[in-house]
């Protein structure tokens, strides 16, 4: 039987498992060791079905389990957090008077605390004998896996008190629960004790430290435990890569992933998962498709989470289709495989997509949750659609989920934009506790209605309240004195968002004063504006300018808005056709011939512009010369009569909305 034994385990270690199984089915005599040593290959290859068939077999045949036997059982339990078989096991521990074995008493609590049962673990913890590192380790880990962080803490507290120092697994167990207490202090105290006590500091307690460094966002110290770690393995380079990402430094990310190569570590799937994330911030679709080549390569494909972080990266390099296809192809979709395409295609301007995506997942009986609600309410306002806004309210109100505050906020923001401002007042009030982006939200729906005053009075109640505005609130408010016309006002508040709050101004804060100069005709200003800024302009900046030039009728600043413009953004449409616009307004047809050129050089084709009605809960959509519509014979009449009777009424056509050389045609005036 020590030889059998030997023979099978040495079979099943290299993987051969039917090999072991010829030699176990041909021994004469089997004890206890010999079908735990089968059953743990099993286990260890992942072939848990195997492993329980021989266990009821070996029952049957009269040989009783022993504590090891148990032990490996209940281990597969806690991993697929199975309390059934679990309780089962226990149950036959107590039989055999088993229970009190320390290797069996530790799986169990380990067990009861995966399976979210932790009252059960803390029976058996107390009636175990505190001298085994193990048990408190076990317990440590139920307290943290659960989120009883502050449980975590007093139990290693008094663990020391026992006379019992921690081990690279206490303290790598416990750093993780740090980070929700946002416990940076505590963690440092930690890593202060493993240098002053020498402890053992294997790979996992590394990746540990450099893991609450990053979330407490020290990169500087997260960077120092690398670099004083004499093994590295692709468990701490995973965790390198995916802290560099956390912190926005997409690029040291993408250095990193290239300097594991240069040490000779095999990226794993999760390796290249923590990176696409980096790709997708640069929009560096082409390292993105290299690592998709690695996947495919090394069959990494069928893992969703890699799936989802492809899916993910073609969306955010502006590659829907791809994004699609990753999507639609996948065998396996959980909620956050769903919410992630969902979300990709209300951002990026697919409203209609995003909705029929949301229709198939309820079809397919996925659970939803307030992530997919608020890119769902992100995608009415997108349409904007407030019937579909008002379904989403009725599932919320009456759905299986209570909404959190993001998806209220959400609700908020889609009545905003529907232009129901009642109705995004009525949730705002009735939410139960707020945030700053509740507030944010509401204040942007009453600026985007042009009501200055009383969004500045609504910053003053958020004060009130104890929340402080951000940079969100300032670009609200801005933006509203912006359409509102009110200059002094927008001005004193920029003033405040960098003077009292201490905010530094955002591309998008200064795109906002760009656009307040410009709409009250202060060109010059917003010029001299553009000047001063600490960097660069970019393509929104440029553009406001531009718009602004049209509404004014100056040719010659537009030119110089128009030649940043088709250097920042050559293949954007809608400048040349702006600036062709405003030639045409000045008479310079020149200069429209030439923009016509332009494009025509560059490739550069102008997208029809859609537009559109909601009649009866249903969206009528239109483009120029459009006959697609089942009533558009009677639409077209319509329109001929409307033309008629506004000739009678005196309508003379403004050159600056239509320009033409022809008679003003029907399907023109469809397309304004």
């Amino acid at each position: 039987m020590y030889v059998g034994s030997a023979l099978i385990k040495m079979y099943a270690d290299a993987g051969l498992l039917d090999g072991a199984r010829e030699v176990f089915d041909g021994m004469d005599e089997r004890d206890c060791v010999l079908w735990n040593v089968m059953m743990d290959g099993y286990v260890k290859a992942g072939d848990v079905a195997s492993a329980v068939g021989l266990f009821r077999v070996m029952r049957a045949s009269g040989c009783d389990p022993n504590f090891a036997t148990l032990a490996c059982f209940l281990s597969v339990c806690a991993a697929e957090a199975d309390l059934l078989s679990g309780v089962q096991l226990h149950t036959l521990a107590v039989k055999y008077g088993l229970e009190p074995e320390v290797a069996v008493a530790n799986t169990l609590v380990s067990m009861y605390a995966k399976c979210q049962c932790l009252e059960e673990a803390w029976r058996l913890f107390g009636l175990m004998p505190r001298d085994d590192l193990v048990t408190w380790n076990g317990m440590i880990s139920g307290c943290v896996q659960n989120g009883l962080v502050d449980d975590a803490l007093r139990l290693f507290c008094d663990m020391q008190k026992s006379g019992l120092q921690p081990d690279s697994v206490t303290l790598a167990s416990l750093l993780p629960a740090l980070t929700e207490l946002n416990g940076f202090k505590q963690g440092k105290e930690i890593h202060g004790y493993i240098v002053r006590n020498c402890a053992h500091v294997d790979v996992f307690l590394v990746s540990a430290l450099v893991d609450i460094y990053f979330k407490c966002r020290d990169v500087r110290m997260a960077q120092n435990v690398f670099d004083a770690t004499k093994s590295i393995d692709v468990v701490i380079g995973s965790t390198m890569i995916s802290g560099y990402v956390l912190n926005r430094m997409s690029e040291a990310a993408v250095k990193m992933f290239r300097y594991l190569l240069a040490l000779g570590i095999k990226p794993n799937a999760v390796m290249v998962a923590s990176t696409l994330p980096a790709c997708a911030s640069m929009a560096a679709m082409r390292i993105g498709q290299e690592l998709h080549g690695y996947v495919l390569k090394n069959a990494y494909e069928g893992r969703c989470y890699v799936e989802s972080a492809l899916m993910d990266m073609y969306s955010k390099c502006g590659r829907l289709d791809l994004s699609h296809y990753m999507f639609s192809k996948m065998s396996a979709k959980d909620e956050v495989t769903w919410n992630s395409m969902i979300s990709s295609f209300a951002q990026n301007g697919e409203p209609e997509e995003a909705l029929d995506l949301f229709r198939q997942m309820i079809m397919e009986g996925v659970k939803y949750n307030n992530v997919t609600i608020s890119s769902i309410l992100s995608a009415c306002a997108g349409l904007p659609a407030i019937y579909y806004g008002k379904e989403i309210h009725g599932i919320i109100i009456k759905g299986p989920i209570r909404a959190d505050l993001f998806a209220e906020s959400a609700l908020i923001d889609m009545y905003g934009k529907c232009g129901n401002l009642e109705l995004a007042l009525r949730v705002f009030e009735h939410m139960p506790e707020k945030n700053e982006v509740s507030w944010n939200s509401i204040i942007s729906a009453y600026g985007a209605h042009g009501l200055v005053k009383e969004s500045v009075d609504l910053l003053c109640c958020m004060q009130e309240e104890g929340f402080k505005a951000d940079h969100v609130t300032f670009l609200a408010l801005i933006s509203a004195c912006a359409h509102a016309g009110q200059v002094q006002e927008g001005l004193r508040l920029f003033r405040c968002m960098t003077e009292e709050y201490h905010i530094e101004p955002q591309v998008e804060h200064l795109s906002c004063m760009v656009d307040l100069y410009s709409r009250a005709g202060k060109l010059d200003k917003a010029m001299q504006f553009i000047a001063d800024m600490p960097f660069k302009p970019d393509a929104g900046i440029w553009g406001a300018l531009l718009h602004a030039c049209r509404v004014h009728r100056n040719v010659e600043l537009a030119e110089i808005a128009s030649q940043e413009l088709f250097k920042l953004d050559p293949h954007n449409c809608g400048y040349y056709v702006l600036m062709s616009n405003i030639n045409a307004v000045a008479g310079r047809w020149d200069g429209v011939s030439k923009m016509r050129r332009l494009m025509k050089d560059k490739k550069v084709q102008k997208i029809p512009g859609y537009s559109w009605v909601d009649v009866n809960n249903t969206s009528h959509l239109f483009v120029a010369a459009d006959k697609n519509h089942p009533d558009s014979e009677e639409i077209y009449m319509s329109l001929k009569s409307l033309i008629i009777e506004l000739k009678q009424e005196g309508y003379v056509p403004r050159p600056d909305v239509c320009y033409t050389t022809q008679p003003v045609d029907i399907t023109q005036v469809m397309a304004i």
